[in-house]
């Protein structure tokens, strides 16, 4: 079962770039190279440019709770200390994936924040499976948080402010097309009660991808 990691993070436009020049030199690369991390894909929101939406997929849920991640976020670099009290609006949430329906992965995806417990699998998956392959739709995931792993203390988490991962469940639809995951949005969202018969809950935030790395991508050398 690959485990993941979500974030949302919003920055002011004025430290927008330092934010990603951030992200894609260092940030991202410091997890990473990181044992059983597979990769991460970054998103912007299609109308607002200084939100972002960040997506890591690990081997499992453990990699998250393990040493070398910990040792990661109790020894924030000196540009993470100087970028991340800068932050606007932010969550962050782990856990692990219980559901994924449909191949690969998508330009485009529609992310709600759920309050519910988990659904019947086998139900949901009935009840999302039409939806994969047409207009543009080329997977749901469904994650379930892992509470002790996201309030974990760490020292990055004292540059933060707010609470995180106030939240039970992540849906995730991915799109080849910003049109594809705008129409999954307004089509799945009536129907999250229904989905969800515990719902306390929803949010959704649409992203398009700009940026993504595994370890395989890293740098080459002319000696590698």
């Amino acid at each position: 079962m690959t485990g993941f990691l979500a974030i949302w993070c919003e920055i002011a436009p004025q430290d927008l770039a330092d934010y990603r020049a951030w992200l894609t030199r260092e940030h991202i690369a410091d997890r990473t190279v990181l044992p059983g991390i597979l990769g991460v894909r970054l998103f912007e929101s299609p109308d607002n440019a200084c939100a972002h939406f960040i997506l890591y997929a690990t081997q499992s849920p453990d990699v998250l709770r393990g040493p070398a991640y910990r040792a990661v976020l109790d020894n924030p670099s000196p540009w993470t200390r100087a970028i991340m009290p800068k932050f606007g609006p932010f969550d962050r949430a782990l856990g692990r994936q219980v559901l994924k329906l449909g191949n690969g992965v998508g330009a485009h995806v529609c992310a709600w924040r759920i309050g519910a417990a988990t659904p019947d699998l086998t139900q949901l998956a009935r009840a999302l499976q039409p939806l994969v392959g047409a207009d543009g739709v080329v997977s749901l995931r469904l994650f379930a948080l892992d509470r002790d792993s996201t309030d974990r203390h760490s020292e990055e988490k004292t540059m933060r402010g707010g609470a995180e991962g106030d939240f039970d469940l992540l849906l995730c639809a991915e799109a080849m097309t910003g049109t594809a995951a705008r129409g999954i949005a307004q089509r799945l969202g009536p129907d999250l009660p229904d989905l969800f018969p515990t719902l306390t809950r929803a949010d959704v935030t649409l992203g398009r991808m700009i940026y993504g790395e595994a370890a395989h991508e890293l740098p080459m050398t002319p000696s590698d």
